[in-house]
């Protein structure tokens, strides 16, 4: 008899089609319910990203501590919820990703303002020090924006204007300072100045300036006024910018609003996600499949049914 063409005789059929039964699948609703919902175990996250993750100066470790955590809290039954934890803690890693990096900037841009507000009490330099000159020319220094250094410019500008005008130095070369203060086109301050030291240059060259000239008493105490009003300017100013000002401190960490607001609708939005990754994975835990579950048929019945099978495919293989 051909081994190749050989008919199964009938005890074999039936021992085949008892040995089937046993490799198809559940049969039971309870049993597809489960087998429907398997999914191959996800690949670890850190495996798929190992490289990225220390470029970016994580460890790939600290996120697998994250992912056992949140394990061990939703204890998940299949690959599906497997999927939908490791999703959650992608999440979160993003998430906590995106509030280093901003603590990251702040950091930076209140460093960066400490270090401008150090250069402001300092003389300008390179070109600075040409756009700084340049506006001089135009506006004076008292047309600066405030800073120690200004401050101490006009202040310092002032009282050697005060002193040639007590010493009755009224020299046309002497007009620079004013020049230094107010610029090439002074305001009405400037010109209240400026005016009455002209006068008082052109009638020096006439030889009509005595000691204590009226003219040079009321120049002398608008000199002196100036000054006064610098000085409480520069108190302001120091009173509103102490070296060490936990208020400002704090303010100086603020962003942009446009950059705030795209930082703060990011993380809402990995928030949303992580609630809604949340919300999937309860929502299936509370299915009404899982809870009108079919019992297993007892272990022992499958037991028998099998050793049944095979006691008729001996026998009749012996016929």
């Amino acid at each position: 008899m051909s081994l190749i063409n050989r008919e199964p005789s009938p005890a074999q059929s039936i021992a085949s089609r008892a040995n089937s039964l046993r490799s198809t699948g559940p049969s039971t609703e309870r049993g597809k319910a489960i087998s429907s919902r398997n999914l191959p175990r996800p690949r670890p996250h850190s495996e798929v990203v190992a490289h990225s993750i220390e470029a970016l100066g994580e460890r790939p470790g600290d996120f697998e501590r994250t992912h056992k955590a949140l394990i061990a809290a939703m204890e998940p039954r299949d690959g599906w919820e497997d999927a939908w934890v490791q999703d959650i803690a992608i999440l979160r890693l993003r998430l906590e990703r995106l509030q280093r990096a901003e603590v990251g900037a702040l950091a930076v841009q209140k460093r960066e303002r400490a270090g401008d507000r150090k250069r402001e009490g300092m003389p300008a330099s390179g070109i600075v020090d040409l756009r700084q000159t340049q506006q001089i020319q135009m506006m004076g220094f008292t047309g600066l924006p405030d800073s120690p250094w200004k401050f101490q410019q006009v202040i310092e500008t002032l009282e050697g204007l005060r002193d040639l005008v007590r010493m009755g130095m009224y020299e046309k070369d002497n007009i620079i300072y004013f020049d230094l203060l107010y610029g090439k086109k002074p305001g009405f301050q400037g010109a209240t100045l400026r005016g009455p030291f002209e006068v008082l240059s052109k009638r020096q060259a006439e030889g009509e300036v005595p000691e204590g000239d009226r003219g040079q008493v009321a120049l002398t105490a608008s000199v002196d006024r100036e000054i006064e009003n610098y000085k409480q300017r520069q108190a302001l100013y120091f009173a509103e910018h102490p070296e060490h000002d936990p208020v400002r401190d704090d303010a100086d960490l603020l962003l942009p609003s446009q950059e705030m607001g795209d930082v703060i609708r990011y993380e809402t939005h990995l928030e949303d996600q992580i609630e809604r990754k949340l919300r999937q994975f309860y929502a299936r835990r509370r299915e009404p499949v899982l809870h009108q579950m079919e019992p297993l048929p007892a272990p022992i019945e499958e037991t028998e049914a099998a050793e049944l099978a095979c006691q008729t495919a001996s026998e009749g293989s012996q016929d």
